[in-house]
């Protein structure tokens, strides 16, 4: 409430040099924006903490992607955190998972890496995990511990120091993804979040089948 965070404002100014136009609303105003249309959108881009209602409420034939999984193309390598999302199901009682997020950003009630990932990963894992939480420029050396990394969408990262980071996950073969696809595959809707990039979609469908 009351801010645009750096993804949103660095999307819509993409929108703008692309010559493309946008619509905002908030996504319990979803339905009824849409239906004020005379064209739908293309796509539709959601915070991923409200993608479950977002993707209910979106019709099959309009794309849907997150913020957060935007980043991951942009910052980082969208086809790693994929792949790393298969990680989830794997996980087992005791399991080390490190949520990293990018940014030193005060912490509400309700959120999203300290509180709902983690209650979401123990409710789709069925599994007691345990978690780990860094922030910032805080990144450990040692990843052994962890069968699993989640990090953020790097808004605050610069592209060397995210490039970095998942280079580091993947000398120590430790499985990565971010925020919105570990969501998406959560809340059952990875398949139609990747869709708006085609190619990996078509390779991520051959792997699911």
């Amino acid at each position: 409430k009351g801010r645009l965070i750096l993804p949103q404002q660095q999307t819509i100014r993409e929108i703008l040099d692309a010559h493309c136009a946008f619509t905002a609303c908030q996504h319990t105003e979803l339905k009824e924006t849409l239906a004020a249309l005379a064209v739908r959108p293309k796509l539709v881009i959601t915070d991923s903490q409200a993608f479950a209602a977002v993707s209910k409420d979106t019709p099959d034939d309009v794309m849907l992607t997150s913020f957060s999984i935007l980043f991951a193309r942009y910052k980082g390598d969208l086809k790693t955190l994929v792949q790393g999302a298969a990680q989830l199901s794997r996980l087992r009682s005791g399991d080390k998972v490190l949520i990293s997020e990018g940014c030193t950003h005060h912490r509400q009630c309700g959120d999203i890496g300290t509180e709902k990932l983690p209650r979401w990963v123990r409710q789709y894992t069925g599994r007691d995990i345990r978690f780990v939480f860094t922030s910032g420029g805080e990144f450990p050396e040692n990843l052994s511990p962890y069968a699993l990394i989640i990090h953020c969408g790097a808004c605050m990262l610069g592209e060397r120091e995210m490039q970095s980071r998942l280079r580091r996950a993947a000398e120590q073969c430790i499985p990565v993804t971010n925020y919105g696809i570990a969501i998406a595959q959560i809340h059952g809707i990875l398949d139609r979040a990747l869709r708006p990039f085609s190619a990996l979609h078509a390779e991520w469908e051959k792997q699911q089948q």
